[in-house]
């Protein structure tokens, strides 16, 4: 890890777009946040299928993308599509009508399109591949939508996409930001994005990690830290956010969010599926080191918190070594299901736009603290909070954890 020093680029950031199961835009993601708003529904495709437990989804309403010029828009699946959407929201919050000279892009999805895979598979196994159009190759690579993006924005520089499932976002933003204290590039469009199908709450059946005990009552079924909670609620979007040296930043006179202190990053390897407190200590405690910051310093915690059972007790007690039980702490897929790689970098902007209101979301649906989870300040009601630093957390499948730091920007 990259250690704090007094010389190295301050890293800030003056943009952020998104697109979310609330819609697209920044400002609709917080204020359905903050009014308390679930985007959960039940999904009558997985009801169909008696092997699937979980018959709830949370996904991005209609949207219309036809203004993305459609020799780009034919090589792109959902996943692209959001993104594309959430790069021209963080381009234009950022005071810029295209991406500089230099921008580097950090960009993933936990997997390639899903829909796109099946409906491939399904032409193969019906021997009616003359069937398929060139451009379906380019929705199914690994870095589609990393690809799909340089190619409609015209970003030049290095493009580094990191596929880490559920950490994904997050990892490209600490990616982008310690590439720019090092020196690499002055500035980057970085996050994660990704679609929704059947298959994925299959996936989380299969492990026993998805959500079945509220099929009739959606709005309650994703529930972090709660007693009742029984697993994930799978949901989409994107998350994209606009970084540079301060420097840069100043040079063009843009405004500025946030600032990023402190990165840490570490991997698991006690379990391929759990995480473990030791390990997600450990991880915070590599973001604290590299800001130069204490647990003191740090005003609230945006915890990754899935709904899933053993989850988010270790991160209980792993937030509870380092903070004490005097630090608040939130996560936000209570409201909005857990929209996988485009998790960490949507709760990132949507918990920077809250510490710019100084108005905070509660943990939704959290009625009942889980005994094994009460080890920290939990808020169960939105709190009116004036934080100036902030940490941000993402835990994945196979092992991979990512917490960032955050601050008000201060000259």
């Amino acid at each position: 890890m990259v250690t704090r020093n007094l010389y190295r680029k301050r890293v800030v950031i003056t943009g952020a777009g998104s697109v979310s199961p609330y819609g697209a835009g920044v400002k609709l993601l917080t204020d359905s946040l903050l009014d308390g708003k679930s985007s959960v529904q039940f999904n009558a495709e997985l009801a169909e299928n008696p092997d699937i437990l979980s018959h709830v989804s949370s996904t991005v309403p209609e949207i219309d993308f036809n203004y993305i010029p459609r020799n780009f828009r034919r090589s792109m699946s959902k996943m692209s599509l959001y993104a594309a959407a959430a790069v021209r929201e963080a381009l234009d919050s950022a005071g810029l009508k295209e991406a500089p000279q230099g921008t580097a892009l950090f960009l993933g999805s936990s997997i390639s399109s899903m829909e796109t895979w099946i409906d491939f598979a399904d032409k193969y196994n019906k021997k009616e591949l003359d069937s398929v159009k060139t451009t379906v190759v380019f929705q199914v690579i690994n870095h589609s939508p990393l690809a799909n993006i340089a190619q409609a924005y015209d970003i030049k520089g290095p493009g580094l996409g990191n596929c880490l499932a559920c950490a994904t976002g997050l990892a490209n933003v600490g990616m982008a930001y310690l590439a720019i204290i090092g020196g690499f590039i002055d500035k980057a469009l970085c996050g994660g994005t990704d679609e929704y199908h059947p298959i994925v709450t299959a996936c989380f059946s299969i492990m026993n990690a998805a959500s079945n005990k509220y099929n009739d009552k959606p709005a309650q079924s994703s529930r972090p830290f709660d007693a009742d909670r029984c697993g994930i609620v799978c949901s989409e979007g994107c998350g994209m956010l606009f970084v540079e040296s301060l420097e840069s930043a100043l040079k063009r006179n843009a405004n500025i969010y946030a600032e990023i202190v402190g990165f840490g990053t570490n991997t698991e390897t006690k379990s391929i599926s759990h995480p473990s407190a030791e390990c997600i200590t450990e991880c915070m405690n590599l973001a604290l080191n590299n800001a130069a910051l204490h647990p003191e310093d740090v005003g609230l915690i945006n915890a990754h918190a899935t709904s899933t059972l053993a989850g988010d007790v270790e991160e209980s007690k792993a937030i509870a070594s380092v903070f004490g039980n005097n630090k608040p702490v939130n996560s936000l897929k209570g409201h909005m299901g857990h929209t996988m790689a485009a998790s960490g970098s949507l709760e990132l902007i949507a918990t920077i736009e809250m510490m710019n209101r100084n108005n905070f979301a509660a943990t939704l649906n959290l009625e009942n603290i889980d005994p094994e989870c009460a080890g920290v300040k939990h808020m169960q009601k939105n709190e009116e909070l004036n934080i100036n630093t902030f940490m941000k957390n993402s835990f994945a499948l196979g092992g991979t954890n990512c917490s960032l730091i955050v601050r008000r920007y201060n000259k």
